[in-house]
Protein backbone atom coordinates (compact mmCIF):
# COMPACT_ATOMS: atom_id res chain seq x y z
CA UNK A 1 0.00 0.00 0.00
CA UNK A 2 2.45 2.29 0.85
CA UNK A 3 4.01 1.71 -2.70
CA UNK A 4 0.79 2.43 -4.53
CA UNK A 5 0.80 5.62 -2.35
CA UNK A 6 4.16 6.90 -3.73
CA UNK A 7 3.31 6.25 -7.22
CA UNK A 8 0.10 7.94 -7.09
CA UNK A 9 2.06 11.04 -5.18
CA UNK A 10 4.66 10.96 -7.83
CA UNK A 11 1.82 10.88 -10.89
CA UNK A 12 0.40 14.24 -9.33
CA UNK A 13 3.37 15.85 -8.78
CA UNK A 14 4.48 15.06 -12.24
CA UNK A 15 1.40 16.15 -13.55
CA UNK A 16 1.51 19.42 -11.61
CA UNK A 17 4.83 20.24 -12.27
CA UNK A 18 4.53 19.11 -16.09
CA UNK A 19 0.97 21.36 -16.26
CA UNK A 20 2.65 24.18 -14.39
CA UNK A 21 5.26 24.79 -16.91
CA UNK A 22 3.41 24.20 -19.59
CA UNK A 23 1.30 27.28 -18.39
CA UNK A 24 3.89 29.13 -17.94
CA UNK A 25 5.82 28.67 -21.48
CA UNK A 26 2.83 29.54 -22.94
CA UNK A 27 2.76 32.96 -20.78
CA UNK A 28 6.39 33.28 -22.08
CA UNK A 29 5.22 33.03 -25.07
CA UNK A 30 2.04 35.35 -24.86
CA UNK A 31 4.37 38.35 -23.76
CA UNK A 32 6.88 38.03 -25.97
CA UNK A 33 4.41 37.77 -28.71
CA UNK A 34 2.81 41.15 -26.91
CA UNK A 35 6.09 43.18 -26.75
CA UNK A 36 6.83 42.20 -30.65
CA UNK A 37 3.45 43.69 -31.46
CA UNK A 38 3.96 46.42 -29.61
CA UNK A 39 7.30 47.40 -31.41
CA UNK A 40 5.97 46.59 -34.54
CA UNK A 41 4.81 49.99 -37.07
CA UNK A 42 1.48 49.85 -37.34
CA UNK A 43 -0.10 50.96 -40.35
CA UNK A 44 -4.18 52.72 -40.71
CA UNK A 45 -4.71 54.27 -44.71
CA UNK A 46 -1.84 55.59 -45.64
CA UNK A 47 0.22 56.53 -42.69
CA UNK A 48 2.43 53.91 -40.82
CA UNK A 49 3.10 54.78 -37.01
CA UNK A 50 5.93 53.33 -34.73
CA UNK A 51 5.74 52.25 -31.32
CA UNK A 52 7.46 55.77 -30.43
CA UNK A 53 4.94 58.09 -32.04
CA UNK A 54 1.25 58.67 -29.93
CA UNK A 55 -1.63 60.20 -31.06
CA UNK A 56 -2.45 62.69 -29.77
CA UNK A 57 -6.34 64.86 -29.48
CA UNK A 58 -6.46 67.84 -31.72
CA UNK A 59 -8.19 71.38 -31.26
CA UNK A 60 -11.55 69.40 -31.37
CA UNK A 61 -10.70 67.03 -28.27
CA UNK A 62 -10.51 63.70 -31.03
CA UNK A 63 -7.38 61.15 -31.77
CA UNK A 64 -7.31 60.19 -35.13
CA UNK A 65 -4.59 58.41 -37.96
CA UNK A 66 -5.02 60.27 -40.89
CA UNK A 67 -3.16 59.69 -44.03
CA UNK A 68 1.01 60.27 -44.78
CA UNK A 69 0.21 63.94 -46.93
CA UNK A 70 -1.65 65.23 -43.47
CA UNK A 71 0.15 68.36 -42.10
CA UNK A 72 1.16 67.87 -38.58
CA UNK A 73 1.56 69.34 -35.19
CA UNK A 74 4.48 68.28 -32.88
CA UNK A 75 3.53 68.54 -29.11
CA UNK A 76 6.71 68.40 -26.83
CA UNK A 77 5.58 67.88 -22.61
CA UNK A 78 8.26 69.37 -20.47
CA UNK A 79 6.52 67.92 -17.40
CA UNK A 80 8.61 67.34 -14.51
CA UNK A 81 12.63 68.34 -13.20
CA UNK A 82 14.55 69.32 -16.65
CA UNK A 83 17.57 67.39 -16.63
CA UNK A 84 16.18 63.99 -15.31
CA UNK A 85 14.15 61.35 -16.05
CA UNK A 86 12.91 62.43 -19.97
CA UNK A 87 13.34 65.78 -19.97
CA UNK A 88 16.95 66.05 -21.05
CA UNK A 89 18.67 67.93 -23.42
CA UNK A 90 19.23 64.79 -25.54
CA UNK A 91 15.70 63.23 -25.51
CA UNK A 92 14.05 66.63 -26.45
CA UNK A 93 17.18 66.50 -29.31
CA UNK A 94 15.98 63.03 -30.38
CA UNK A 95 12.12 64.30 -30.63
CA UNK A 96 13.16 67.46 -32.95
CA UNK A 97 15.27 64.82 -35.05
CA UNK A 98 12.82 62.51 -35.07
CA UNK A 99 10.07 64.66 -36.05
CA UNK A 100 12.02 65.55 -39.50
CA UNK A 101 12.63 62.06 -40.31
CA UNK A 102 10.78 58.80 -41.91
CA UNK A 103 6.94 59.53 -41.55
CA UNK A 104 7.69 63.11 -40.66
CA UNK A 105 10.42 64.18 -43.73
CA UNK A 106 9.44 66.53 -46.09
CA UNK A 107 8.35 69.30 -43.96
CA UNK A 108 5.12 67.85 -42.31
CA UNK A 109 5.68 69.19 -39.20
CA UNK A 110 4.26 72.68 -39.37
CA UNK A 111 4.27 73.72 -35.85
CA UNK A 112 5.28 72.78 -32.71
CA UNK A 113 3.67 73.40 -29.00
CA UNK A 114 5.59 73.07 -25.21
CA UNK A 115 2.90 71.59 -22.72
CA UNK A 116 5.13 73.07 -19.93
CA UNK A 117 4.36 71.58 -16.04
CA UNK A 118 7.86 72.06 -14.31
CA UNK A 119 9.33 73.24 -11.40
CA UNK A 120 12.44 73.90 -12.92
CA UNK A 121 15.94 71.93 -13.29
CA UNK A 122 19.69 71.92 -14.43
CA UNK A 123 20.80 74.96 -15.82
CA UNK A 124 22.86 72.96 -18.35
CA UNK A 125 19.74 71.44 -19.87
CA UNK A 126 17.50 74.17 -19.79
CA UNK A 127 19.72 76.45 -22.16
CA UNK A 128 20.68 73.34 -24.35
CA UNK A 129 16.69 72.56 -24.87
CA UNK A 130 16.08 76.65 -25.40
CA UNK A 131 18.82 76.68 -27.85
CA UNK A 132 17.16 73.76 -30.11
CA UNK A 133 13.87 74.71 -29.80
CA UNK A 134 15.07 78.33 -31.00
CA UNK A 135 17.61 76.70 -33.71
CA UNK A 136 14.23 74.30 -34.62
CA UNK A 137 11.77 76.94 -35.07
CA UNK A 138 14.40 79.45 -36.85
CA UNK A 139 15.96 76.32 -39.64
CA UNK A 140 12.31 75.42 -40.42
CA UNK A 141 10.39 78.31 -40.04
CA UNK A 142 7.20 77.06 -37.88
CA UNK A 143 5.35 78.90 -35.27
CA UNK A 144 6.20 77.41 -31.73
CA UNK A 145 3.59 78.20 -28.77
CA UNK A 146 3.86 77.42 -25.26
CA UNK A 147 1.04 76.03 -23.15
CA UNK A 148 1.57 76.10 -19.43
CA UNK A 149 -0.53 73.93 -17.36
CA UNK A 150 0.45 73.81 -13.51
CA UNK A 151 4.04 75.33 -12.79
CA UNK A 152 6.55 76.91 -14.95
CA UNK A 153 9.34 78.37 -13.00
CA UNK A 154 13.28 78.45 -13.11
CA UNK A 155 14.48 76.41 -16.13
CA UNK A 156 10.89 75.96 -17.31
CA UNK A 157 10.28 79.69 -18.01
CA UNK A 158 14.07 80.01 -19.69
CA UNK A 159 12.48 77.33 -22.29
CA UNK A 160 9.44 78.98 -22.24
CA UNK A 161 11.28 82.07 -23.71
CA UNK A 162 11.86 80.21 -26.91
CA UNK A 163 8.66 79.97 -28.00
CA UNK A 164 6.36 83.01 -30.29
CA UNK A 165 3.31 83.38 -27.65
CA UNK A 166 3.45 81.37 -24.24
CA UNK A 167 -0.09 81.02 -23.02
CA UNK A 168 -1.41 79.40 -19.65
CA UNK A 169 -4.30 77.95 -17.75
CA UNK A 170 -5.82 79.75 -15.08
CA UNK A 171 -4.42 78.51 -11.97
CA UNK A 172 -0.99 77.83 -13.25
CA UNK A 173 1.85 79.89 -11.58
CA UNK A 174 4.92 81.26 -13.41
CA UNK A 175 8.26 83.09 -12.86
CA UNK A 176 10.92 82.70 -10.38
CA UNK A 177 14.02 84.07 -12.81
CA UNK A 178 16.06 83.90 -10.02
CA UNK A 179 19.49 81.70 -8.68
CA UNK A 180 20.48 80.55 -6.06
CA UNK A 181 22.97 78.11 -4.50
CA UNK A 182 21.39 74.78 -3.51
CA UNK A 183 21.52 72.77 -1.11
CA UNK A 184 23.22 75.04 0.84
CA UNK A 185 27.26 74.81 1.86
CA UNK A 186 27.33 73.58 5.07
CA UNK A 187 30.59 73.96 7.54
CA UNK A 188 30.82 70.59 9.55
CA UNK A 189 34.15 71.49 11.05
CA UNK A 190 33.04 73.03 14.67
CA UNK A 191 31.07 69.82 14.87
CA UNK A 192 34.17 67.98 14.24
CA UNK A 193 35.87 69.52 17.02
CA UNK A 194 33.05 68.56 19.19
CA UNK A 195 33.13 64.59 18.56
CA UNK A 196 36.90 64.75 18.32
CA UNK A 197 37.34 63.81 14.47
CA UNK A 198 39.66 65.24 11.80
CA UNK A 199 39.73 65.51 8.23
CA UNK A 200 42.12 65.18 5.13
CA UNK A 201 41.34 66.53 2.08
CA UNK A 202 44.36 65.73 -0.60
CA UNK A 203 43.74 68.21 -3.85
CA UNK A 204 45.56 70.52 -6.46
CA UNK A 205 45.40 73.72 -7.96
CA UNK A 206 44.44 77.16 -6.54
CA UNK A 207 41.04 77.26 -5.15
CA UNK A 208 39.77 73.30 -5.64
CA UNK A 209 39.30 72.82 -1.82
CA UNK A 210 37.30 75.99 -1.63
CA UNK A 211 34.16 75.73 0.10
CA UNK A 212 35.09 72.37 1.40
CA UNK A 213 32.67 71.62 4.47
CA UNK A 214 35.79 69.69 6.46
CA UNK A 215 37.95 72.77 6.80
CA UNK A 216 37.79 76.14 8.09
CA UNK A 217 36.61 78.44 5.35
CA UNK A 218 38.65 81.78 4.34
CA UNK A 219 36.81 85.00 3.21
CA UNK A 220 36.56 85.53 -0.37
CA UNK A 221 35.91 81.62 -1.11
CA UNK A 222 32.56 82.04 -2.23
CA UNK A 223 33.78 84.30 -4.83
CA UNK A 224 34.22 81.81 -7.49
CA UNK A 225 30.60 80.46 -6.74
CA UNK A 226 28.85 83.99 -6.91
CA UNK A 227 30.44 84.92 -10.30
CA UNK A 228 28.64 81.24 -11.62
CA UNK A 229 25.73 82.41 -10.21
CA UNK A 230 25.87 85.74 -11.44
CA UNK A 231 26.75 84.31 -14.98
CA UNK A 232 23.79 82.22 -15.36
CA UNK A 233 21.08 85.03 -13.50
CA UNK A 234 22.34 87.30 -15.95
CA UNK A 235 22.25 84.92 -19.03
CA UNK A 236 18.46 84.33 -17.37
CA UNK A 237 18.03 88.09 -17.60
CA UNK A 238 18.95 88.66 -20.86
CA UNK A 239 16.90 85.43 -22.39
CA UNK A 240 13.89 86.93 -20.91
CA UNK A 241 14.43 90.36 -21.38
CA UNK A 242 14.76 89.90 -25.40
CA UNK A 243 12.51 87.19 -26.32
CA UNK A 244 9.34 88.78 -23.95
CA UNK A 245 10.23 92.47 -24.66
CA UNK A 246 11.11 93.36 -20.82
CA UNK A 247 13.42 96.00 -19.65
CA UNK A 248 16.17 94.22 -17.69
CA UNK A 249 15.35 96.88 -14.81
CA UNK A 250 12.21 95.46 -14.59
CA UNK A 251 13.15 91.87 -14.23
CA UNK A 252 15.63 92.41 -11.90
CA UNK A 253 14.02 94.88 -9.00
CA UNK A 254 10.28 94.27 -9.50
CA UNK A 255 9.76 90.90 -10.71
CA UNK A 256 12.80 89.17 -9.26
CA UNK A 257 12.45 85.70 -8.16
CA UNK A 258 8.55 85.91 -7.73
CA UNK A 259 5.93 83.56 -8.86
CA UNK A 260 3.11 84.48 -10.27
CA UNK A 261 -0.39 83.56 -10.56
CA UNK A 262 -1.45 83.58 -14.58
CA UNK A 263 -3.60 86.28 -14.50
CA UNK A 264 -0.49 88.39 -13.20
CA UNK A 265 1.76 87.16 -14.99
CA UNK A 266 0.22 88.26 -18.01
CA UNK A 267 -0.09 91.78 -16.35
CA UNK A 268 3.66 91.76 -16.05
CA UNK A 269 4.42 90.57 -19.23
CA UNK A 270 5.40 86.96 -18.97
CA UNK A 271 2.72 85.18 -20.88
CA UNK A 272 0.66 86.41 -23.90
CA UNK A 273 -2.66 84.58 -22.69
CA UNK A 274 -4.12 83.52 -19.21
CA UNK A 275 -7.40 81.32 -18.67
CA UNK A 276 -6.38 79.09 -21.72
CA UNK A 277 -7.09 75.76 -22.96
CA UNK A 278 -4.94 73.18 -24.25
CA UNK A 279 -7.96 73.04 -27.56
CA UNK A 280 -7.69 77.35 -27.90
CA UNK A 281 -3.96 76.74 -28.38
CA UNK A 282 -3.79 74.52 -30.46
CA UNK A 283 -7.01 75.83 -32.62
CA UNK A 284 -4.39 79.54 -32.91
CA UNK A 285 -1.56 77.10 -33.77
CA UNK A 286 -3.20 75.69 -36.45
CA UNK A 287 -4.10 79.17 -37.54
CA UNK A 288 -0.48 80.49 -37.05
CA UNK A 289 1.15 77.57 -38.99
CA UNK A 290 -1.44 78.13 -42.23
CA UNK A 291 -2.81 75.00 -42.38
CA UNK A 292 -6.59 74.22 -43.60
CA UNK A 293 -8.53 71.06 -43.74
CA UNK A 294 -6.92 67.93 -41.77
CA UNK A 295 -4.24 67.86 -39.83
CA UNK A 296 -2.72 65.46 -36.92
CA UNK A 297 -1.20 66.20 -33.48
CA UNK A 298 1.98 63.83 -32.53
CA UNK A 299 4.39 63.39 -29.83
CA UNK A 300 6.76 60.81 -29.07
CA UNK A 301 7.15 58.23 -25.75
CA UNK A 302 10.61 59.25 -24.38
CA UNK A 303 11.19 56.32 -22.28
CA UNK A 304 10.33 52.20 -22.14
CA UNK A 305 6.29 51.78 -22.66
CA UNK A 306 6.10 50.02 -19.39
CA UNK A 307 7.47 52.98 -17.27
CA UNK A 308 4.33 55.39 -17.85
CA UNK A 309 3.01 52.86 -15.73
CA UNK A 310 5.06 53.50 -12.41
CA UNK A 311 4.34 56.38 -10.31
CA UNK A 312 6.16 59.16 -10.51
CA UNK A 313 6.50 61.72 -7.58
CA UNK A 314 4.16 64.49 -8.66
CA UNK A 315 5.64 68.33 -9.00
CA UNK A 316 2.30 70.32 -9.24
CA UNK A 317 2.10 72.53 -6.46
CA UNK A 318 -1.80 71.83 -7.22
CA UNK A 319 -1.37 68.50 -6.16
CA UNK A 320 1.46 68.26 -3.43
CA UNK A 321 0.31 71.75 -1.42
CA UNK A 322 4.24 72.42 -2.10
CA UNK A 323 5.55 75.29 -4.26
CA UNK A 324 9.15 74.62 -5.23
CA UNK A 325 10.95 75.76 -8.16
CA UNK A 326 14.77 75.19 -9.40
CA UNK A 327 17.45 76.14 -11.65
CA UNK A 328 20.86 74.18 -11.29
CA UNK A 329 23.91 73.39 -12.45
CA UNK A 330 26.95 71.42 -11.81
CA UNK A 331 29.56 73.32 -9.65
CA UNK A 332 33.73 71.34 -9.98
CA UNK A 333 33.03 70.32 -6.35
CA UNK A 334 29.87 68.46 -7.32
CA UNK A 335 27.55 70.62 -4.94
CA UNK A 336 24.64 71.79 -7.58
CA UNK A 337 23.97 75.39 -7.42
CA UNK A 338 19.90 76.29 -7.87
CA UNK A 339 17.08 77.85 -7.20
CA UNK A 340 14.50 76.06 -4.98
CA UNK A 341 11.82 77.76 -3.12
CA UNK A 342 9.74 75.90 -0.67
CA UNK A 343 7.07 77.44 1.65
Amino acid sequence: MKGIHESVLMSALRAFFVTFFGVLGISIALIAIGLTYYGIVSATGEEAFSSKVKILPDAEGKRKKLGINVPVLLQIDIDGKIGSGKITSANIEEILLASREDAFQDSRVKGVLLVIDSPGGGVNDSDIIYRLVMQYKERYKVPVFAYIDGLCASGGYYIACATDKIYASGGSLIGSIGVISWPPFVNLVDTLEKIGASTLTLSAGKGKDEMNPFKTWHPGEQDQYQSLINFYYQRFVDIVSSNRSLPKENITHELGAKVLPAPEALQMGLIDKSDCFRTQVLADLVKAAGIEGKYQVVGFETKSWWKKYLKEEPTSPLITGKLKHEFSFPSHSDNPCSYIFIP
